[in-house]
């Protein structure tokens, strides 16, 4: 479901174990004059960093989706944090390599941005983004 008059951004991974991450959006709105509006944030927690699951818990779906809503405004910063609550079982590299995530921002309905990065499985990531809700 896309907002009307805001920011729609998704962050979601095909990576079979996704559930091995808690993701934390945060993000400034902010003016023309770069002066802030406002501030939102949501959390997408799976378990506490260390709990070493050995599986994907049940209530967890497999294709799930960290959403923040955000509302109207001239620009974002945004920060999206991938932080891994349980690390790889091995430590082969070949079975340890970067995974996909992917971003998506929509304003107003229409798309803004759709992205895929490649996420480290050990350390997670940190990512910045300025975002305008106007195309450039």
């Amino acid at each position: 479901m896309a907002t009307e008059k805001g920011f729609r951004i998704e962050v979601s991974s095909p990576y079979e174990e996704w559930w091995r991450y808690n993701v934390e959006l945060m993000c400034g709105c902010f003016d023309s004059a770069d002066n802030r509006t406002g501030f939102v944030s949501s959390e997408e927690r799976v378990a506490d960093v260390g709990s070493h699951l050995t599986e994907r818990p049940a209530d967890v779906a497999t294709d799930r989706r960290a959403v923040l809503e955000a509302p109207a405004c001239d620009h974002l910063l945004l920060y999206i944090y991938i932080i891994p609550h349980t690390l790889p079982a091995g430590n082969d590299i070949d079975a340890t390599r970067p995974f996909p995530l992917d971003i998506r921002i929509d304003f107003d309905g229409k798309r803004l941005l759709r992205e895929r990065r490649s996420i480290n499985q050990w350390s997670g990531a940190s990512i910045e983004l300025r975002v305008p809700a106007h195309e450039a």
